[in-house]
């Protein structure tokens, strides 16, 4: 079968894109999806935090760079969908650039995390509107919204996490959140996810997990069989 292509996409920077596409993608291949995460951000981020990977380490994220591809990103992309099992795109944070209008055409699933905080989810609505008018081309596409960076117990984000479940009828909430730890900002020093620090990161861990597990069952994947190594 085709990769299920998951593109993570928001118009505002800092919203924690870039963590959410590596960290699922170190989750795919601790579950032995073929995994292949692409970086269509010029500032490269996802290529550089993957490049910090000692060699041989076990779980290697493979990274490609396509921000250079622009509006021939999804003509890119098509080219591996037969040789994985799952595709990532960590887009740029620019609902002007035309790679996430591009791939919103090609993805079986948009997620958009945004940090609960009303002036994110205000900016955050034009680029649910761009979803909006790629599903009537693309009515196989999926759109979820992830709370990002959120600190617990805070009254704000509470708030907004309650209006963001309500933003969009087709683009519901996560129940999973991605609250702001340490161990997220750590890992990009291993080029791996959490999952890298063992039990020092179970909360971390647990999360990214379970979000992963939301991921799957939205797409209805089944998990593959492990595979040997060449």
């Amino acid at each position: 079968m085709p990769a299920k292509i998951i593109i993570i996409t928001n118009q505002k920077g800092g919203a924690g894109k870039t963590n959410a596409a590596v960290h699922l993608a170190g989750t795919a291949v601790r579950r032995h999806f073929k995994t292949l995460l692409i970086d269509a951000d010029k500032q490269g981020t996802a290529t550089k935090w993957v490049a910090q990977a000692e060699e041989g380490q076990q779980h290697k994220i493979r990274v490609m760079g396509l921000a250079m591809a622009e509006a021939k990103i999804a003509q890119e992309v098509k080219q591996y969908v037969d040789d994985y099992d799952l595709i990532i795109v960590d887009c740029p944070p620019s609902v002007d650039s035309p790679i996430p209008q591009v791939m919103l055409m090609i993805a079986d699933l948009a997620i958009v995390p945004i940090v609960p905080k009303p002036g994110d989810l205000w900016a955050s609505t034009d680029l649910l509107e761009l979803a909006e008018r790629a599903s009537t081309m693309n009515p196989d596409l999926k759109v979820r919204l992830l709370g990002s960076n959120v600190i617990a117990n805070l009254a704000m984000s509470k708030h907004s996490l309650s209006s963001m479940a309500t933003m969009r009828d087709n683009a519901p909430l996560f129940q999973t959140r991605l609250h702001q730890r340490t161990a997220y900002v750590e890992a990009m020093l291993t080029g791996d996810s959490v999952h890298y620090f063992g039990s020092s990161a179970k909360a971390a861990i647990k999360e990214i997990e379970a979000l992963f597990d939301e991921v799957m069952l939205g797409l209805n994947l089944q998990a593959p069989k492990a595979r040997s190594k060449k």
